[in-house]
């Protein structure tokens, strides 16, 4: 199982089985957000992990938009993109955006590229060096700090 949360902790979901992929959109909302999603349903549509909001659903609002067949929800306080539904299903989480798992090691994961854009571009990529922040580190978080 993976814990997700979004950064001020009013939302957290749990994730499981844990995702081994994630996939990287470059479509026009996608690379925007910056988000790399991790699906819950396969190609098919048959269930293949599951998706519980278990604090702050009512934290939460949609961005609905173009052909208004799928739903992005972001928490109202802090604006983090948790997950996408289905317009006429939003109660059946059908993608987590792996950037808000908590506690998690993204080399553990393949990252999938679909270029929805048909450019070819994108912006995940080993380019070099990890340089070293600036901001003081967090403190470890206790089991009931999401960060």
């Amino acid at each position: 199982m993976v814990k997700s949360a979004c950064h001020c902790g009013a939302v957290r979901i749990n994730l499981e089985p844990t995702p081994t992929r994630v996939r990287d959109c470059n479509c026009s909302i996608c690379r925007r957000y910056g988000a790399l999603w991790a699906y819950t349903h396969n190609l098919q549509g048959k269930a293949i992990r599951q998706a519980t909001v278990v604090q702050g659903a009512e934290a939460l609002e949609a961005y609905i938009w173009g052909n208004k067949w799928s739903a992005v929800w972001r928490c109202k306080t802090c604006g983090c993109v948790m997950y996408g539904t289905a317009i006429d299903k939003p109660e059946i989480i059908l993608s987590m955006n792996a950037r808000m798992f908590v506690d998690f090691d993204p080399a553990s994961v393949t990252i999938q590229r679909i270029d929805n854009a048909h450019t070819g571009r994108f912006w995940t990529r080993v380019d070099g060096e990890i340089l070293t922040g600036v901001q003081p580190p967090m403190e470890k978080p206790g089991p009931e700090d999401w960060r």
